[in-house]
């Protein structure tokens, strides 16, 4: 008996032993996402540490906190859970948004993966994640920013929940791995190339959306309802980023100069002429005036780097309506659309490729232009002024003379949509 209890003793005094006085449970990651409902709310994290984007998720952030989770389908099932998990992480430092992503996958070799090329259509049929972001919270216009496993990258801006533009490029950067049960992906968005409002502790709009091609399956992390269709750049839908500091204004300010010079021989002119010099320059200047407000400013303006129109043959009594693709009128454009987005049959109060483009498709030579587009608060802004050149017809049959166009929307928001 005696033995017995000094047997017990001495196993409770080792027992004691390895619990140090006054220790406590380690601490329980902080909640990323919280759900009721009619809204989803997501915490963004502030960084301490730098994060190396090689999209492999190997940094203490994505083990000290919770990820935001609880994608729910949209098709082929509406409502019901993802049958794929997905666990993302929305972070920031004093220059980037981050965004990564874990993208679970019971079959992984049956991915669909087909194309890299930048801005492709093909894009969409791949396995990807699409992030859409409301920087003002309106609820109405925002940018897109898309991944799909293999590292292809595209990018859009919206207005109204459906005039985008994929001409608009930006800086920013994605990388992408694999995982025997799925891959993972890391984005980098520089604060600079966003527009927001001024301020800490802001709240965006922010939506995130899967795809699982190889079974035709569609998540999201605020619930898209199936009647909207794809719902990509339904943003009032989306769910509510909270906890971000973005950076204050800074000189954002881009200076782009050319000069270009040749020398021309026509022996069949007449008279003929051999090495006839030709020269020109110009520049184009992009300054942020405030984080909503960008201000554009180009003199004798060349677009000979833009990408050429493909070729399209019209057999009906409607105009075709080819993109614009020059930079200068790219940023905010919809901000100068109204209605629907351009189809042959629309009117079109306001189409910029009549702008240094004649009937014919000839360049106008632009003598200069200025721009200024953006929020300030619930109110946005667009104003255009361009000024061009007389028009020399070939063979010199008729000329036209040199235009002004000037144009101004002013948009108020009511309501909350």
């Amino acid at each position: 008996m005696r033995g017995f209890l000094i047997g017990v003793a001495v196993c409770l005094t080792t027992g004691l032993s390895v619990v140090p006085a006054g220790a406590q449970n380690p601490p329980t990651p902080p909640l990323s996402v919280t759900r009721s409902a009619d809204s989803v709310t997501v915490r963004a994290i502030r960084l301490t540490a730098p994060l190396k984007l090689d999209g492999q998720l190997d940094e203490a952030v994505y083990t000290d906190n919770m990820p935001v989770d609880g994608f729910t389908q949209q098709e082929p099932r509406e409502g019901q859970p993802a049958t794929e998990a997905t666990q993302a992480w929305v972070m920031f430092d004093d220059n980037n948004l981050y965004i990564g992503a874990r993208n679970f996958d019971s079959q992984s070799d049956r991915m669909v993966l087909n194309d890299i090329r930048h801005d492709s259509n093909s894009l969409i049929q791949n396995e990807q994640l699409t992030v859409i972001l409301d920087t003002f919270h309106d609820k109405r216009n925002g940018f897109l920013f898309l991944v799909n496993a293999l590292g292809g990258m595209l990018e859009e801006t919206f207005v109204d929940e459906r005039n985008n533009s994929r001409d608009w490029n930006t800086v920013w950067d994605a990388k992408t791995a694999r995982f025997d049960g799925g891959w993972t992906v890391e984005m980098q968005i520089p604060f600079k190339s966003l527009r927001y409002q001024p301020g800490q502790g802001q709240t965006w709009g922010l939506n995130m959306n899967r795809i699982i091609k190889w079974k035709n399956e569609r998540t999201w992390l605020a619930p898209m309802p199936a009647a909207y269709g794809t719902g990509v750049f339904r943003i009032s839908k989306g769910a509510n980023l909270i906890g971000l500091d973005p950076p204050p204004l800074a000189k954002n300010l881009e200076v782009k100069p050319y000069a270009i010079g040749g020398l021309t021989t026509d022996r069949t002119a007449k008279p003929a002429f051999s090495n006839r010099g030709s020269k020109d320059a110009g520049f184009d200047v992009k300054y942020g005036l405030t984080r909503g407000l960008t201000a554009d400013l180009t003199v004798n303006t060349d677009f000979a780097q833009v990408e050429e129109d493909e070729q399209q043959v019209n057999l009906t009594r409607f105009s075709l309506f080819f993109p614009e693709k020059r930079e200068f009128f790219l940023e905010n454009q919809g901000a100068f659309t109204i209605g629907p987005p351009v189809t042959n049959t629309n009117l079109v109060p306001f189409f910029s490729r009549t702008i240094g483009l004649s009937d014919t498709g000839s360049p106008i030579p632009i003598v200069g232009g200025a721009r200024l587009t953006g929020k300030v608060g619930r109110s946005s802004l667009a104003l255009l002024n361009m000024q061009t050149e007389d028009e020399v017809r070939p063979g010199n049959l008729s000329t036209l003379p040199a235009a002004n166009f000037t144009v101004l929307r002013y948009g108020r928001e009511f309501l909350n949509n």
